[in-house]
């Protein structure tokens, strides 16, 4: 899922190591558009940390993060990746993955036509995009470097360890990460809307409030190892 519409992401690199030396460390500040949660929805606690919202429920910690980008013109192709982290706080959860959906402005409402998990979340100092699952090494500041091809995703390849929905629920007794995919643009100028409806505890469903996510913009550093 790394496939990106690109100038030149090696000779951009190759621009930023020269410029590391100038700026005398390893970082430097890049500035991206990219769908940021718009509220902690009411009645919930939580916060956001610039385009992650992470919300505190019953029995549940619970991160999300729409991973629809625009650094100057580069973007991931389709479809959207949605990144999901959910972490127990007093036993095991289950999750029905078919229960997971995603409502555009663009396209109406969205079911996942793949997702991947559960696994551990990882973050690049290189990437924009929180990571899940395979990873990819990159030489130069990329927005994902999540080891997928979109073949993959398109295609739930299972060796690769991406399903389609079903109707078997996956139980999480640790903190996990998930990817979901949608079939929907993955540019962050549109207004996107999360639900999460079959998570579940001791047989009792946890309430998990809609999420919301509309265009902004991110200033940050990346580094450069």
């Amino acid at each position: 899922m790394a496939e990106l519409k690109l100038q030149s992401v090696r000779s951009f690199g190759l621009l930023v190591l020269g410029l590391t030396g100038l700026l005398g460390g390893c970082f430097i500040p890049m500035s991206y558009d990219v769908s940021v949660p718009r509220e902690i929805p009411p009645g919930t606690t939580g916060k956001i940390r610039k385009d992650i919202i992470e919300l505190e429920l019953p029995g549940l910690r619970l991160s999300a993060q729409v991973q629809a980008y625009d650094w100057n013109g580069q973007f991931l192709y389709k479809p959207l990746g949605v990144w999901l982290e959910l972490e127990p706080l007093a036993g095991s959860l289950t999750l029905d993955t078919r229960t997971v959906s995603l409502k555009s402005d663009d396209d109406g409402a969205l079911q996942p036509i793949a997702f991947l998990g559960p696994s551990n979340s990882w973050w690049s100092p290189r990437a924009f995009a929180a990571g899940c699952g395979p990873r990819r090494y990159h030489s130069g500041i990329a927005i994902t470097n999540i080891g997928l091809s979109q073949k993959s995703v398109l295609e739930a390849n299972a060796e690769a360890g991406v399903f389609r929905p079903s109707a078997k629920v996956i139980t999480i007794e640790e903190k996990k990460c998930f990817m979901f995919w949608f079939d929907t643009d993955t540019l962050p100028g549109h207004i996107f809307t999360l639900s999460i409806t079959g998570v579940s505890q001791d047989g009792k469903l946890v309430p998990v409030p809609e999420m919301q996510f509309k265009k902004g913009s991110i200033s940050t550093l990346r580094g450069i190892p």
